[in-house]
């Protein structure tokens, strides 16, 4: 979230002022102290930042561990001093969040909430009696006051911060939650560290910095390391479960859509784009999610090696961009000026990219790491993989289903969606169904007097003319030879009569363009085609799938061929 202009400027005026002023007081109530050198308040002030730069993460929450030290600069060197290493350590936190233009607002609002949590623990140490004190005269009053010191400053930064933000984003933030209570321990422990620094620092001088500094820098960076390796353990262990899932559809929207759900929840992502490469010179958007949801969007010309997904295209390699100062200058074909943080990663199949993973967030900096790149590399050889067996296997169904000469349904599927049809009757989804069966008349004198070819020729574009009349209204299919059967869902006996005499006359004057495939100059004809249709309703002639086909072959027999043919009859029972 980012806070209106308006307030922006606010709080850079405010800081303005609040800065100096809080400077000021700060010196007047408590200047440096006695015991201040300035070398060692330098490297206090090196080690802190080292400190900062390395966070512990807790749950994906970075926290700084500097308490320890500032805790120590207060107690030796005063309340100015302090306020001094807190605004460092501010800015060096901020710093390496490497905030977004629109968030930079964050160095001046978090400078003066420190500079008031500095301020007011400073000033209720000193009003309980606390004193800059050598470690000599160390007391448990002292070490009281010191915790009491700790914990102002713990409560207060809580409690400017949930106040800042409900304030700044309108929205309410709980007091208590696991971030308050993870860095509550890290005071807790931060305390004892502190104190005992200072003692140290009485005793040996600026080598107490190394003593007790050296084994917590060296800890951060095993709790560092920890972590990354246990995201990873766990991002790999999401990647595999995600592998499993993908094996598991039969459908390429499928395997898609299970890909992207995984994603999602794996990765932070505002924008995500899968293009496909359709063929040599083009990429193809496939999907596209952007804040929440899918969209159709369009892409303008995405040039094989130009831009950064035309580059991740032709070279196979990822492009991994933390910010957008890195990327802004780069043909983007199109990617949104919102987006920071970016994700490129080719999809490869038999060492050929085959597709582009781009993911992209929103006003936000540093979201993605390297290791993220791995776990993407493994999803997306699952994808490669999961899409070419579903795109095998829809190709599989579709010519089992499919007649290889019309590319209509054929005699099986147009069982089993007759069948489904009837289950929807009976259990009342559906009121009514027709069939229509219909043969071509005389098709076998077309093949004798023409060949074969020209009996495939009529076939053909007889399919397409019948789909064209069908529309969405039935299914068609081609039920063996030059007979065709359509099944029309909720429409009784008396409008497939008419659909089918509309059929009868279309066809009937409609020319058919054949090649006289048994002579050498293979002419191309003109010939008028007629065909005979016979019609049964369920459950007005029966509540039986097969039966209503054999009715429907006996009305085209009985009722339409013996008689004279091109005719619509229906079955009478």
């Amino acid at each position: 979230m980012v806070a209106d202009r308006r307030t922006q400027i606010f709080i850079w005026v405010a800081w303005l002022a609040v800065f100096p002023i809080g400077l000021w007081t700060a010196y007047k109530i408590s200047p440096p102290t006695q015991f201040y050198h300035h070398f060692d308040f330098l490297v206090t002030t090196g080690l802190s930042c080292i400190v900062a730069l390395i966070p512990i993460v807790v749950n994906q929450i970075p926290f700084s561990v500097t308490q320890w030290l500032t805790l120590f600069v207060f107690l030796k060197y005063g309340l100015f001093a302090e306020g001094i290493l807190a605004q460092i350590i501010t800015f060096i936190v901020l710093l390496r969040l490497r905030l977004p233009k629109e968030k930079r607002y964050n160095f001046p609002l978090n400078s003066i909430m420190f500079m008031i949590v500095s301020l007011v623990s400073g000033v209720i140490f000193y009003i309980f009696g606390g004193e800059h004190i050598q470690a000599e005269n160390l007391t448990i009053n002292f070490v009281v006051l010191a915790g009491l010191y700790m914990v102002s400053y713990f409560m207060i930064n809580q409690i400017l911060f949930t106040g800042a933000f409900s304030l700044l984003y309108k929205t309410r933030k709980p007091l208590i939650t696991k971030a308050f209570l993870w860095e509550g321990l890290m005071h807790l422990i931060a305390f004892p560290v502190g104190i005992t620094l200072f003692f140290l620092y009485d005793l040996v001088g600026v080598s107490s910095f190394l003593l007790v500094g050296a084994p917590i820098i060296c800890t951060q960076l095993i709790l560092l390391k920890y972590n990354t390796s246990k995201e990873i353990n766990q991002y790999l262990q999401e990647a595999v479960e995600t592998g499993h899932r993908l094996t598991e559809r039969l459908k390429s929207d499928e395997v898609l859509n299970t890909f992207i759900d995984h994603l999602l929840n794996m990765f932070p992502a505002d924008y995500l784009y899968i293009f496909d490469h359709m063929n040599d010179d083009r990429l193809q958007v496939v999907r596209c999610y952007e804040n929440g949801e899918f969209i159709t969007r369009k892409f303008s010309s995405i040039k094989k090696g130009e831009g950064i997904i035309g580059q991740v295209w032709a070279t196979g390699q990822f492009a991994f961009y933390r910010d957008k100062q890195q990327w802004k200058n780069i043909n983007t074909e199109g990617i949104p000026e919102e987006v920071e943080s970016v994700l490129v990663v080719p999809i490869i199949k038999n060492n050929a990219v085959s597709g582009v993973l781009f993911l992209g967030t929103q006003n936000k900096v540093n979201d993605y790491q390297k290791y993220h790149l791995m776990i993407l590399d493994i999803l997306c050889s699952y994808l490669a993989v999961a899409l070419e067996n579903a795109r095998h296997y829809e190709k599989t169904k579709k010519e089992s289903e499919r007649d290889p000469l019309t590319k209509q349904y054929n005699a099986r599927v147009c069982r089993r969606k007759l069948r489904d049809a009837f289950n929807r009757l009976h259990i009342g989804k559906l009121k009514c169904i027709s069939l229509l069966m219909l043969d071509i008349d005389y098709f076998k004198s077309i093949n004798d007097q023409y060949g074969h070819q020209s009996g495939n020729e009529i076939l053909i574009q007889m399919s397409d003319l019948l789909r064209k009349i069908v529309g969405n209204q039935g299914t068609l299919t081609r039920y063996g030879g030059e007979e065709f059967i359509i099944i029309l869902p909720d429409i009784k006996k008396d409008s497939a009569i008419q659909m089918g005499e509309s059929i009868r006359q279309t066809i009937e004057n409609y020319p058919f363009h054949i090649h006289d495939n048994l002579t050498d100059e293979r002419k191309t004809l003109s010939k008028k085609i007629t065909v005979s249709i016979g019609i049964a309703s369920a459950p007005a002639d029966t509540d039986n799938a097969i039966s209503l086909i054999r009715y429907a072959d006996r009305a085209l027999y009985l009722g339409a061929k013996r008689v004279g043919r091109n005719k619509v009859a229906e079955y009478v029972g």
